[in-house]
């Protein structure tokens, strides 16, 4: 990396690394004087120039000599003083220390009799707030009962809703005499306002002639307009509305019937208490009609409930629409009427598989049979009767573990006996309309549309 530059006819060599004074003063007098000695002339300049920098230089050197040592002196002096201020800070903490532990000490048996009277009052409060409870309970229970005794059932209503609500909030308390009190209390009254309304309400049904049994035009009154009709549905709506407030304490004190876990059914809450009133006699109707040892319950005739069932959901579906579901949207409740209703009758028809299928498992007509009833029943219930596919189904049921492989193997045998037949035909490879020239130009075989039908009836039962 070294440098050469020309003075005259000799090179002095740079090194950018080291001070070299010569040759910074022959390069400097190369560049200020040169060859050329008229530029001497220049000199006297130059001398003055340089004594000029050489001047400010040596007062910039005085300058920064004489102010670092006042620098350093005045930091050295900071720190003492720091040191003193700690040193003071110090002393000061210990002897707070000391006065703290000095005033523990005397205030320690203060401290206890403190927290003896702490939790003293704590208890008493504990004590209070309990006592106000039962207090509130029994007031609750004594205004059910004023209510009741002027026939004011929808307050009555309105105030056992509100103790329900109580009972929930007590859920998580420990006081397990109390929980007590309170959930005996809430059945109690639940007993004795269920009994009378839906008693009324029952009553109410059957001045409606409900159920329909019958198509809807068969109907003796439902949506015909008798001149009784306007008090009747008023009273019809006056008792839905009462029912619903005695949801809480209902779904409380009433654990609803479940299918084993096996099933998987997805979550859904009850249905609500007016309305499973309401399918009360199609309960009855179908249970007498479809277990034990009716002639009407037999393994062969699935189709025989579930047809029932779909021809109860149709009946009464104007009737929900038209006079249930208004009660409901007044009441601001998100239910849909008809789909209240269809949900409870198919749990009918998953409880009536549920105890069916083991009975038919491995008879593979019986259970095919089944199959595709089942599959009938669930596209009119979602097509026609706009069943939502969030609910519990027939499905969750042919899907258990066990009866969806039996499904798979008997789906799997019949479609193998379909092809050995078809293909075994005499007319297997003779086309349905060899003697129509202009509807079949291609003259497909009578198996070739047979296999197609069969991969079309699998692809819908997929």
């Amino acid at each position: 990396n070294m440098e050469a530059t020309n003075v005259g006819k000799k090179e002095v060599p740079r090194d950018p690394d080291h001070c070299d004074i010569p040759y910074y003063v022959s390069e400097f007098v190369e560049r200020e004087v040169g060859t050329d000695y008229d530029s001497l002339r220049k000199l006297d300049g130059l001398i003055d120039k340089l004594s000029e920098n050489k001047r400010q230089l040596e007062e910039q050197v005085l300058t920064v000599s004489s102010e670092v040592p006042k620098r350093i002196q005045n930091a050295l002096q900071n720190a003492e003083d720091s040191k003193k201020s700690l040193a003071q800070l110090l002393e000061e903490e210990t002897l707070l220390s000391r006065l703290i532990s000095d005033h523990l000490q005397k205030a320690q048996p203060w401290m206890e009799d403190l927290d003896l009277l702490i939790g003293q009052v704590e208890e008493i409060e504990r004590h209070l707030s309990y006592l106000k409870w039962i207090s509130r309970i029994e007031e609750l229970s004594d205004n059910i009962q004023q209510y009741l005794m002027t026939n004011n059932v929808p307050e009555a209503a309105s105030t056992l809703a509100f103790m329900a609500e109580l009972d929930i909030t007590l859920q998580e308390s420990t006081c397990s005499h109390l929980l007590s009190f309170v959930r005996s209390t809430v059945k109690f009254w639940h007993k004795i306002l269920k009994d009378k309304l839906s008693s009324d309400f029952e009553e109410v049904l059957t001045q409606l002639r409900w159920p329909f049994v019958g198509p809807p035009q068969t109907q003796a009154f439902g949506l015909s307009a008798p001149a009784s009709a306007p008090d009747v549905y008023n009273n019809l709506e006056t008792l839905f509305c009462q029912l619903l407030k005695l949801q809480t304490s209902d779904e409380l004190l009433t654990k609803p019937k479940q299918l084993p876990e096996k099933y998987s059914l997805p979550p859904s809450p009850p249905i609500i208490l007016p309305m499973q009133i309401m399918l009360n006699p199609l309960q009855k109707r179908f249970k007498y009609h479809f277990t034990g040892n009716k002639q009407t319950n037999v393994l062969n005739k699935p189709e025989w409930y579930l047809t029932q069932v779909l021809m109860w959901i149709g009946n009464h579906a104007q009737f929900l629409d038209d006079k249930i579901q208004p009660i409901l949207d007044k009441a601001g409740s998100s239910v849909n009427a008809g789909l209240e209703f269809s949900r409870g009758l198919v749990m009918l028809i998953l409880e009536k598989l549920a105890a069916d299928i083991p009975c038919l498992l491995y008879d593979d007509t019986l259970f095919s049979h089944l199959v595709d009833e089942v599959l009938l029943f669930e596209r009119e219930l979602y097509s026609v009767h706009g069943y939502l596919s969030s609910f519990p189904s027939c499905m969750h049921i042919l899907s258990e573990e066990s009866c969806f492989q039996r499904w798979l193997t008997v789906e799997k045998k019949f479609a193998l006996q379909k092809m050995d037949s078809m293909l075994s035909s005499e007319a297997a490879w003779i086309s349905q309309y060899k003697d129509i020239t202009d509807v079949d130009e291609m003259k497909v075989p009578d198996c070739a549309e047979t296999f197609m039908t069969l991969l079309l009836v699998i692809t819908g039962t997929y």
